[in-house]
């Protein structure tokens, strides 16, 4: 199985998408983050890529301490995103050592991470496996490229 281990914001949530929400609805930000809208571009690309690649994903973002695994599924897929979700990691000493845990725990051929902040994350896992996002811009076409790429 391939997985994505997949954080949310600066990835699929920005600011930048907060604003372009709030002008296209025409309705302030909510205050609430876990109620903030995905970014339409970078939820395509993601699901362009777990259709191109057969992965699934793995939820590396604080939002899987909000909410138990059934929620966090049903924000994503109300959010757009229609790939399988198959787990989130432990809440372990830092998010480098739980990607690696599930790695160990699991049957896993090929992985990528997706984060707008690795400084957990790089001394844990292979840098070749990571793709940073830039957190004002989320999951861009460049970051899809490095990703098929990764996974292909």
């Amino acid at each position: 199985m391939d997985i994505i281990f997949l954080d949310i914001d600066g990835v699929l949530r920005t600011t930048k998408s907060d604003i372009w929400w709030s002008t296209k609805l025409s309705q302030p930000i909510p205050d609430n983050l876990f109620e903030r809208r995905f970014d339409p571009n970078s939820v395509s690309l993601i699901n362009q890529i777990t259709n191109l690649t057969i992965s699934k994903i793995v939820i590396i973002s604080t939002w899987r301490t909000n909410f138990n695994f059934d929620e966090l599924k049903m924000k994503l897929f109300s959010r757009g995103i229609h790939a399988q979700v198959v787990g989130t990691t432990p809440v372990l000493e830092n998010r480098g050592i739980e990607i690696q845990y599930w790695l160990d725990t699991n049957s896993v051929n090929n992985y990528v991470v997706i984060d707008d902040n690795i400084n957990d994350i790089v001394n844990h896992i292979n840098p070749n496996k990571i793709v940073k996002c830039e957190s004002k811009d989320g999951f861009t076409q460049k970051e899809f490229d490095k990703v098929i790429d990764i996974l292909a």
